[in-house]
């Protein structure tokens, strides 16, 4: 028979195994007050501005955690054979400079890198000027007009490319022109340079020399053994993200108010970006999107596929959609443009030497089906798309004697493939881009 007494016994002993279960199930960090200047991060106090420089070459593997802030100081080169592993809500600073002390982080051929973020603790790539702290998703002291601050992340692999020359591997732009570590390119289409997923990069594009600007992301001859889902690049001088050829897929990628192009393909690039959304504006911007074919004869037979994606004009000072420049190859589909005052561009090219006959361009390959846009909306836009060719005289010449019969005719075709002006009824999903600083700025619209 229980007894009050036993009864009292037994309820402290329980209240006493609730309390233990309590606290076992609770967020490490809940009951740790740590002194002005330092952060909680796992249950330990870590000092805010604790941080360390990351050696300029890892040549075997190496892991960065989240309890101090990384920094890049001038290049740091994941060389062949090694992977660069970095825990989920860490936050990597690169230093300014420009030319040769320009920062990046490049992971060469046979390299790896594995940024596994998470939604709640995405990988943070940004500048040593940015005040973002330990256990912060976002600075206060810099914003969309802060660019150039430090380089940007390149990543380089052995899938193939379309150089000039037919050459089957290049050196990759934005790095100096002797380094062997930026070589890219080769013939493996599965080639594997490991993991980007919940990544951030912001406020880069440091200057190498004239005209040419580190990209947020770089991404030459990039294989699809390489994961990339979910990244973000938000003011950067340059390209937002640039592929020089290269097989990778690309799922729910997001940039916004870079200074060039948002979205750069090159060189065949023959994969499919899937689900993104681009925002720009300012004196700076270029197109949102950039697109380039093979440069010679070498990898001809892929093409890129561009799926699901919100492109916005902030405003229409130098914004455009897009340009379908040098011979490009793929599909365009479910894009919602808005806010453009300009259509689309496909570039058709002449010889005005031979009776201005037609070179093969974007345009003669709209024109026989390797270059293609269905279901796309242009919200703002006069017409859907405008063909044109490049300003020297003779050229200009020639096209101007077709001009109105080539417009007319793509206008029609855009037409019966679906494509249409007015309101946006799809587009990118962008509630999968809340964790971004984009959707903190309120830069989704």
């Amino acid at each position: 028979m229980l007894t009050k007494e036993k009864l009292k016994n037994q309820s402290i002993v329980a209240l006493f195994i609730l309390g233990l279960f309590t606290v076992s199930c609770g967020e490490p960090c809940d009951d740790v007050i740590c002194d002005p200047g330092f952060t909680c991060v796992e249950g330990d106090c870590i000092e805010d501005n604790a941080s360390t420089s990351l050696p300029a070459t890892i040549s075997s593997d190496l892991s960065l955690s989240n309890d101090e802030i990384h920094v890049i100081s001038g290049k740091v080169v994941v060389e062949a054979g090694a992977t660069l592993t970095i825990d989920a809500g860490t936050i990597i600073k690169g230093e300014q400079g420009s030319g040769s002390s320009a920062s990046a982080l490049i992971v060469a051929r046979g390299g790896k890198i594995i940024a596994e973020g998470t939604a709640d603790n995405p990988i943070i790539f940004t500048s040593t000027l940015d005040n973002i702290a330990l256990g912060e998703t976002a600075g206060t002291n810099l914003d969309e007009t802060d660019n150039q601050k430090w380089g940007g992340l390149i990543i380089l692999g052995r899938a193939p490319i379309s150089a000039a020359d037919g050459d089957t591997e290049s050196l990759i732009e934005g790095l100096p022109g002797d380094e062997e570590y930026g070589l890219y390119g080769g013939d493996d289409p599965a080639d594997n340079s490991g993991i980007l997923r919940y990544v951030s990069v912001r406020h880069g594009g440091a200057e190498i020399g004239e005209g040419n600007e580190i990209n947020g992301i770089t991404l030459g001859g990039v294989g699809t053994g390489t994961l990339i889902e979910n990244v973000e690049v938000t003011a950067n001088l340059d390209d937002g993200i640039e592929f020089f050829g290269g097989t990778v897929n690309v799922t729910n990628a997001i940039v916004t108010w870079q200074g060039d192009d948002a979205i750069d393909i090159d060189q065949n690039y023959a994969g499919t970006i899937n689900n993104f959304y681009i925002g720009h504006g300012g004196d700076d911007t270029d197109e949102a999107l950039e697109i380039d074919g093979p440069e010679s004869t070498t990898y001809t037979d892929g093409a890129f596929t561009l799926l699901n994606g919100t492109c916005v004009a902030y405003d229409q000072l130098k914004t455009f959609p897009g340009d379908y420049k040098s011979k490009s190859i793929g599909l365009t589909r479910g894009i919602c443009f808005k806010g453009y005052s300009t259509d689309l561009k496909v570039r058709c090219s002449f010889d005005p030497d031979a009776d201005c006959l037609e070179k093969s361009d974007s345009h003669t390959n709209f024109v026989e089906g390797r270059l293609s846009f269905e279901n796309n909306m242009f919200d703002g836009t006069a017409n859907l798309i405008t063909i044109y060719s490049d300003d020297d005289p003779g050229e200009e010449d020639c096209f101007n004697a077709v001009a109105t019969d080539y417009n007319s005719a793509a206008i029609s075709q855009m037409t019966t493939d679906g494509n249409t002006i007015g309101a946006c009824s799809g587009g990118a999903n962008t509630s999968v881009f809340d964790w971004t600083l984009a959707a903190q700025k309120g830069w989704i619209q």
